[in-house]
C-alpha cells in the first residue's frame, strides 16, 4: 500500500509538471541569445516539490549525452519563487518553517556560475533528497490520518466579529487547539472564519453603503483587516496566525496596536493596506454580511459557532467533542481518545450559560453578559 501511495504521488507531480511546462510556465522562460544559444531560466523554490521534481526529473536531461543539449542552452537558476519580502526587509517564503537550510543551498549554487555543471549536480542531490522527504512525509500523514481512503473532514464554521472579547477568547484559548498535536485534529477540520458577527449595513444615500459594528468604527476596520487577511493568505495556516496575534491584542486590551502583528509575523502589510483602501476589503465585508445573515436557525450572538452546518449555541467551548462525534474516520486523533460529548438538550437552553455579544443588545442583556462573566471569573477564582 505505501508503495503504490508513493508511485501515485509521483505520477500526479510528473503529471502536473508537464502541464505547466506544455502551458509554458510562467517559472520557465525560453529566449534566445546573441551567442545563439537558447536562453532558459528557471525560476523556482528550493522546497517546492513541483520544482523538484521538474529539475529532477526533467532538466537534467539537459546534461545527458555528454552534455550535447546543454551546449545549446545558457541556463540561468533563480532560487525566490512565491517568497515575499516585509517591511522591515526580512524574507518570507511559502515553505517557511523548512526556509534556512533549503533556501541556503539553492542560493549558494545560483552563485557558482564558474562550475555550472558542479553546481547542478549538487541542486540535483539536494532537491532529489528533498523530493523523497516530501514523498515520504505526505505517505506518513496519508496512512495515519486517511487510513482506508477516508478523507471527509468535518466542517467548522466561526462567525464572529473582531472586538467582542468573549469571540477573542474563543479564539485565542479553545480555537487555537486544534493546531496542537502536530496538527492532528486541524487535518480532520475545514475551518471558515467569517468576520462580520453583529454588524449592521447602512445605506446612507442611493449610492454610499457603510457599517454599523457593535463594538464602533476599530470593530469595523479590523473586521475588514481580518477578511482582507483571509482572502490574501487562502489556506488556514497562513491566515490564522494573523488572526490569532490580531485577538490576542484585542483580548489584552492592546487593539490599537494591531499593525504590530505584521512585523512579529514577518508579514507584507501593504497587501492589507492596499486591500483596505481600494474598496475590496469592503466588498469582501459584503459577502461574509451576506453570509451571516443567511444562518439557519439566525445567530443570535457571536461567537456563534457551527459544526457541519448545525449550531453548537451555549456549548460552544465544547466544540472539540461535537467535531469528534461528527468525525466518520477511522484513525481517530488523540485530541478524540477519551473524549466524552457533553449531551445536552441545546434547544431547552434559551439562555446562553457562557458570556456572549448579543445581536440585539439591549441593556439588560449587556447587563446580564456582564454578570455572567463577572461570575464565571468568580467560580474560576474560586475553584484555583
Amino acid at each position: 500500500m505505501k508503495n503504490q501511495r508513493v508511485s501515485l504521488l509521483s505520477v500526479l507531480f510528473s503529471y502536473l509538471l508537464l502541464l505547466l511546462v506544455i502551458n509554458n510556465n510562467p517559472g520557465l522562460v525560453l529566449s534566445s541569445t546573441q551567442n545563439g544559444k537558447v536562453s532558459l531560466e528557471l525560476y523556482y523554490e528550493s522546497l517546492c516539490p513541483y520544482c523538484s521534481n521538474f529539475i529532477v526529473n526533467y532538466l537534467d536531461k539537459l546534461f545527458q549525452e555528454e552534455d550535447k543539449l546543454l551546449s545549446l542552452v545558457d541556463l540561468k537558476l533563480i532560487p525566490y519563487g512565491n517568497a515575499k519580502v516585509a517591511s522591515n526587509n526580512t524574507i518570507t517564503c511559502q515553505k517557511s518553517r523548512d526556509l534556512g537550510f533549503g533556501f541556503l543551498v539553492s542560493g549558494f549554487n545560483s552563485s557558482m556560475a564558474s562550475l555550472p555543471t558542479k553546481a547542478l549536480s549538487f541542486v540535483f542531490c539536494m532537491l532529489l533528497l528533498l523530493s523523497l522527504l516530501f514523498l515520504s512525509c505526505s505517505v506518513s500523514s496519508a496512512s495515519r490520518v486517511s487510513s482506508d481512503g477516508d478523507t471527509q473532514k468535518v466542517q467548522l464554521g466561526l462567525y464572529y466579529e473582531s472586538l467582542c472579547p468573549y469571540s477573542a477568547n474563543f479564539i485565542i484559548n479553545y480555537l487555537v487547539k486544534i493546531f496542537e498535536d502536530d496538527d492532528e485534529l486541524f487535518s480532520i477540520i475545514d475551518l471558515h472564519l467569517s468576520p462580520w458577527g453583529n454588524a449592521k449595513i447602512k445605506h446612507t444615500d442611493n449610492t454610499t453603503t457603510t457599517f454599523d459594528c457593535q463594538h464602533g468604527p476599530s470593530e469595523c476596520l479590523l473586521n475588514t483587516v481580518e477578511a482582507c487577511a483571509i482572502d490574501i493568505w487562502p489556506e488556514v495556516t497562513e491566515h490564522f496566525p494573523f488572526i490569532y496575534c490580531v485577538e490576542s491584542l484585542v483580548y489584552e486590551h492592546k487593539y490599537t496596536q494591531w499593525e504590530t502583528c505584521f512585523d512579529k509575523l514577518g508579514l507584507d502589510s501593504k497587501v492589507i493596506s492596499d486591500c483596505y483602501t481600494s474598496g475590496y476589503g469592503k466588498k469582501l465585508e459584503l459577502q461574509y454580511a451576506a453570509e451571516t445573515n443567511s444562518l439557519k436557525p439566525p445567530h443570535t450572538y457571536v461567537p456563534w459557532v457551527v459544526v457541519d452546518g448545525q449550531p453548537l449555541y451555549e456549548d460552544y467551548e465544547n466544540f472539540i467533542s461535537y467535531i469528534c462525534k461528527a468525525y466518520k474516520g477511522s484513525a481517530v486523533p488523540k485530541a478524540c481518545s477519551n473524549i466524552s460529548l457533553n449531551t445536552i438538550n441545546r434547544k431547552q437552553r434559551a439562555n446562553p450559560i457562557r458570556p456572549v455579544c448579543y445581536k440585539d443588545a439591549t441593556l439588560s442583556t449587556r447587563i446580564r453578559s456582564a454578570v455572567l462573566s463577572w461570575m464565571r471569573k468568580a467560580n474560576l477564582a474560586a475553584s484555583m
